[in-house]
């Protein structure tokens, strides 16, 4: 393992790029040489309605092992429609191979059959038939779609069975009693259930530490359809097909540390790549990123960001006295082409109408106290900036308020004075024993944004700066000295750069998406929620289930939806070893 990610580095450090690799040497290799993945998605139904959450947790794992892989930080979930275009589309964060998520179908998504589509940018060296590939069928009760692929069956007979089981989307028919596996025992306290009832669910593990491992549990209501099948983590057979290519044909890089940007350098006149040439990224903002790279010897820069941030709002320039002489192109990486993706044809009965109907009414009540009901999102934990252990910090309200930055550093900012030669303005700081002096500036940022320009913000508005940092020392940062540093924060968080000159790119970035704790609906001893509806199809959703103890009980509660759910718990032993379970209980009006 060790040997392969060695490799990889030497790929990324010898002008290998996405898109623009560089012929490192003739001989061949097969992709079976380094660590490869796969993406197994468990999600909570293959069949919705407009107004329904597409709930998914990933589990990235190494093709070899089948244990979790800890080589890709981020994976890509897409939800594309028959025509092959992206309709929904999400950058997950992987913490040790694991990440989750959830789509809303709104009602701007037209009745039809979709993809559910999962892949890292290492996956796609190996083409779409490595992807996590599942369908997905949508029907939107308030919107009518010409292009409707979903065809309409002549079978008038209902899914539900007169016997003691339910026929499910993988054509199995399923018993009311646990399915066993070799691992875990799922239990609940009974098999029927009234309304609005605390379920308890039991899991034992069956084989001590052998069961240890990460899991996700869905509770959803069965829907009399035959919804399109679902792959379960004990079927999943989606394994990479390797192929034998050259080095300079691998055209994605594996994402080791986070999200990976990157760019080329040129001269602006000439168009020739330009190396060892510094290249900052900013991410403004109150807590903002802030990053500096070298070029390589093929102009190209990488940046691998590893922070959670708030903004998606980017810049990346050129570090350096004369970056007017050069220009910057940036590479997003864009989503796959999805050409060899077979839809199949999904089936609905007549008798569907009504189906459709209730649980339309139940969605548009659910979503109507929303704001009762919802998630909560879990705070984006920073990173101290770079240069934390060593400011010196001035809150401008612990003293007099000048007009003008110019201003503020002469009058309050005892250790940072002010050169003008000319018209030029720089700012410089006072060490604490500068012996000899430099010609080199010190690094001045305002919210994250490199200023290489003083006179752009010389005389800018104090009454927008919260404070103003200093470290009053040599500092080397990315491979560039500077003599000290003075970062301004702004009240807001929201300083503006103005530059249009080739050295510098404005970009939006695609943020991952945020962590959540999903909403547990509680009826113990809470008055006010009795007196809302609860029609909750959902009834659960445990994304991040970590089973390390011989017995856990869990549990939910039941809604004033009446039916058959479905308890699904999926995941892999800590071995790799996959696990898949389910059970069904029944919510009735009595007994």
């Amino acid at each position: 393992m060790k040997k392969n990610v060695f490799i990889l580095i030497i790929l990324f450090t010898t002008g290998f790029s996405a898109f623009h690799s560089q012929n490192i040497n003739n001989s061949d290799l097969s992709l079976s040489d380094f660590p490869q993945e796969k993406i197994f998605v468990h999600f909570n139904s293959s069949f919705l309605i407009s107004g329904e959450n597409l709930f998914y947790k990933i589990y990235c794992l190494n093709t070899s092992s089948n244990k979790l892989s800890d080589l890709s930080k981020i994976a890509y979930v897409e939800l594309i429609n028959s025509d092959k275009n992206t309709v929904l589309k999400h950058k997950i964060l992987l913490k040790s191979g694991l990440g989750k998520g959830d789509f809303f179908i709104n009602t701007s998504i037209p009745s039809g059959n979709y993809k559910l589509i999962a892949y890292t940018q290492w996956m796609r060296n190996g083409g779409e038939n490595t992807f996590f590939q599942n369908d997905v069928t949508i029907i939107n009760p308030f919107r009518t779609n010409k292009k409707l692929t979903v065809k309409i069956s002549e079978h008038k007979e209902s899914i539900k069975n007169k016997n003691d089981s339910i026929k499910r989307n993988d054509n199995i028919k399923i018993s009311k009693k646990s399915i066993k596996n070799d691992f875990i025992e799922v239990r609940t306290n009974k098999q029927n259930f009234l309304k609005r009832e605390k379920v308890f669910l039991t899991i034992k593990g069956l084989k001590g530490e052998l069961s240890y491992g990460n899991y996700s549990i869905s509770v959803k209501r069965i829907d009399s359809v035959y919804a399109p099948y679902m792959h379960n983590s004990s079927s999943f057979t989606n394994k990479i097909q390797l192929s034998k290519i050259t080095k300079d044909s691998i055209l994605f890089l594996p994402e080791l540390r986070g999200e990976l940007l990157t760019g080329r350098v040129y001269f602006k006149d000439s168009n020739i790549p330009e190396s060892n040439i510094k290249v900052g990224l900013s991410i403004p903002g109150d807590e903002y990123v802030f990053k500096i790279v070298t070029t390589n010897k093929s102009g190209m820069f990488y940046f691998n960001v590893d922070e959670e941030y708030k903004y998606s709002n980017a810049i990346v320039q050129i570090i350096h006295p004369k970056r007017a002489d050069y220009k910057i192109e940036l590479y997003n990486y864009k989503s796959p082409n999805f050409d060899g993706v077979i839809f199949n044809d999904f089936e609905l009965t007549p008798g569907l109408n009504n189906l459709i109907l209730q649980k339309s009414i139940s969605n548009q009540i659910e979503n109507a106290y929303h704001s009762i009901k919802n998630d909560s999102i879990i705070p984006v934990k920073s990173k101290p900036l770079f240069y934390k252990s060593k400011e010196i910090k001035y809150f401008l309200n612990d003293y007099t308020r000048f007009k003008t930055l110019k201003k503020t550093i002469t009058e309050v900012i005892d250790a940072a004075y002010i050169v003008q030669k000319n018209d030029e303005y720089t700012f410089h700081i006072k060490f604490y024993n500068q012996i000899t002096k430099s010609d080199l500036l010190p690094l001045v940022l305002i919210d994250g944004i490199p200023i290489q320009n003083h006179n752009d913000i010389i005389d800018y508005d104090a009454k927008n700066i919260k404070s103003i940092n200093l470290v009053r020392s040599r500092y080397n940062y990315g491979g560039q000295f500077f003599m000290g540093i003075i970062s301004i924060e702004t009240i807001e968080g929201d300083y503006k750069h103005s530059s249009t000159d080739s050295y510098i790119k404005y970009f939006e970035l695609e943020k991952p998406q945020v962590n959540k704790n999903y909403f547990k609906q509680v009826y113990d001893n809470n008055v006010d929620s009795k007196r809302i509806p609860d029609f909750r199809t959902q009834l659960f959703w445990f994304p991040n289930f970590k089973f390390n103890t011989d017995e856990i009980q869990l549990y939910f509660y039941t809604s004033d939806y009446i039916g058959e759910y479905e308890i699904c718990i999926e995941g892999f032993t800590d071995n790799g070893n996959p696990v898949s379970s389910r059970k069904i209980i029944s919510l009735k009006n009595s007994f």
